[in-house]
């Protein structure tokens, strides 16, 4: 017979009920994140194909608008500006024909692709001919931080281009649709490192012109220099670019886009894998880079130990540089210090036994010359510093010389209000020589109340006879220590 309870409903085990609620809390919490990160609301599939379409083309005010900003970007580059950058981003038409490659993939309509694909390659023409036509007239042209920091690709910076293009893409397929920052984003990872390219073609054509002006070796290591920031740069532009259509494939496919033609299970699975081997053949090289990068910065770090261990004093400058995949060279300019040739093993020595290098380091010390700007320089800054050194001894001085001056008026100012005090004792001892048995004086009392510590006025403490401890003798008594003693505050304390 079951168990009810006094309205005749069965009664639920403890246990079953919270179990129930656990869950349902679950289910709630999983759903306010579903609903938090679900992608179908807002989703504008046919808007989205439609605008891919319409702005993917690279002419009319596309083109201007692309050249514009790769001409903004080439100044920003040159002049070494992250603001100039910046603002060349922000009219930069690149989203689109990328975006297009990617959805003509997803949805498998060749047309769309084949015309992304050609619109790209346009603009690439496009940044190419302009950046380098800049870089070529420009009268600057060297070879900022900015510029050197597009000829390395890394893992990290395909990372900038998958979430610049989840970002760019997510935007595209809202029915309220908002392309500027999306595309901000897209262009950090590409417009630089394509302005950069064409900074190495206008170098290699500034080459070929000055051919006769250097020697032979002069001119391969030059070539070299110039091939490793073409190519740099350049695989860079197209990592980001592959890692950007890649990832709008992936969500138009995630969110379920109509696929323009049948595609049976044998063509998805081997779009699929072609899609993958192409993802690991790009991603390889970068994070070798990256690695090679990796182990350099902590090879610095070693090196800078060592300098900070044997020429702590002596060494101005040194800077650690790969010659070779197996060989750095450390450049050290030493101030007062020579190196003699013996020495060099024997520090090369110290560096492949003592600290933890990836890989050998061959040393090349060499002896710094002052220039006398430079002697000046160094001569107004060593005097400034004693000039500050002296000026803060003499305001150290100064503090010690007032501190001085005020104990000593607060030393005579106790002198003195000793001696009235004394007075003041020894004529309440003589105007109550039978009343009085004892009185004495204390200026420093402390009390504490409640870990609350409180300083008291200066206190009299008066032992009077029996019978003597009248009011009237006390008021006598307060008059005439206030008289004598001239002190503003005062207690008396009898017994």
């Amino acid at each position: 017979m079951q168990e009810t309870n006094n309205n005749k409903q069965p009664l639920v085990p403890k246990e079953t009920s919270v179990r129930n609620s656990f869950g349902e809390l679950v289910l709630a919490i999983r759903d306010w994140f579903w609903k938090m990160f679900d992608l179908q609301e807002g989703l504008d599939r046919e808007g989205t194909i439609i605008s891919i379409k319409n702005n993917k083309k690279m002419q009319g005010a596309n083109a201007w608008m692309l050249g514009c900003s790769i001409m903004i970007a080439s100044l920003g580059l040159d002049l070494n500006s992250p603001a100039v950058i910046i603002g060349a981003m922000l009219v930069s038409p690149l989203m689109s024909p990328i975006l297009g490659i990617g959805l003509g993939v997803a949805i498998n309509d060749k047309d769309t692709l084949f015309s992304a694909l050609r619109h790209f390659g346009l603009a690439i023409l496009i940044a190419l001919f302009t950046s380098t036509l800049y870089f070529f007239i420009t009268p600057f042209g060297q070879v900022t931080d900015e510029i050197s920091s597009r000829t390395s690709p890394t893992f990290l910076d395909g990372m900038v281009a998958v979430f610049g293009g989840l970002a760019g893409i997510i935007s595209t397929t809202r029915k309220d649709k908002s392309n500027a920052i999306p595309g901000v984003a897209i262009a950090t990872a590409l417009m630089p490192p394509l302005c950069v390219t064409g900074f190495g073609i206008a170098e290699m054509m500034e080459l070929i012109f000055s051919r006769g002006e250097m020697g032979i070796e002069a001119y391969k290591q030059a070539l070299n220099t110039i091939f490793g920031i073409i190519g740099g740069s350049f695989y860079l532009f197209f990592l980001n670019s592959f890692f950007i259509a890649l990832t709008a494939y992936i969500i138009i496919r995630v969110m379920g886009f109509p696929l323009r033609s049948y595609v049976n299970e044998k063509e998805a699975r081997r779009n699929r894998i072609i899609t993958v081997l192409f993802s690991i053949i790009i991603i390889l090289p970068s994070t070798w880079i990256l690695y090679n990068i990796y182990t350099l910065q902590q090879d610095k770090q070693e090196v800078s130990n060592f300098i900070n261990d044997y020429f702590p004093e002596a060494c101005i400058k040194h800077e650690l540089t790969p010659v070779s995949q197996d060989t750095n060279k450390l450049i050290v300019q030493l101030l007062g210090k020579r190196i003699s040739e013996d020495s060099i093993d024997y520090y090369e020595n110290i560096l492949a036994s003592d600290y933890h290098l990836h890989r050998p380091v061959k040393l090349f010390p060499m002896q710094a010359e002052l220039s006398m700007e430079d002697l000046k320089n160094s001569l107004k800054e060593q005097r400034q510093e004693v000039v500050t050194m002296l000026e803060a001894e003499r305001k150290q001085a100064q503090h010690v010389l007032e501190e001085r001056k005020q104990l000593s008026v607060e030393l005579e100012k106790m002198k003195s209000d000793s001696a009235r005090v004394s007075k003041g004792m020894q004529l309440i001892k003589e105007a109550f020589q039978e009343e009085l048995q004892a009185i004495s004086y204390s200026d420093n009392i402390t009390e504490i109340k409640d870990t609350t510590h409180i300083t008291q006025p200066p206190t009299f403490l008066v032992q009077w006879s029996r019978g003597r401890s009248t009011k009237s003798n006390n008021q006598r008594l307060e008059g005439i220590l206030k008289v004598s003693t001239e002190l503003d505050t005062f207690r008396v304390i009898t017994y």
